[in-house]
């Protein structure tokens, strides 16, 4: 069972990426966390959980994409944890 961040929001994530949700939905998901003052780490650690416990690989490849906007791995019209003295996972 992966860890819990914020129990509305860890039911929803693992909802969108099962539904293979789009980049922007999986962002607006990370957003909620951000807002709720959750670093980019934990969830990062979440989602390193959640693929650890997939044998579907276009599961893998959602929480892959979801990973790549965690950590800014992506353009910066996804990013969400980007700003100074903000915690940015590695």
């Amino acid at each position: 069972m992966p860890q819990t961040i914020i129990a509305d929001i860890d039911r929803d994530l693992p909802a969108a990426l099962d539904a293979r949700a789009d980049l922007f939905t999986l962002r607006t998901i990370l957003l909620r966390y951000h807002a709720s003052g959750v670093t980019a780490a934990q969830v990062a650690g979440l989602l390193h959980e959640l693929r650890a416990a997939t044998q579907d690989g276009p599961l893998e490849d959602t929480i892959l994409d979801a990973l790549d906007i965690v950590t800014g791995w992506c353009g910066p019209e996804l990013r969400v944890w980007d700003g100074i003295g903000e915690n940015r996972a590695s």
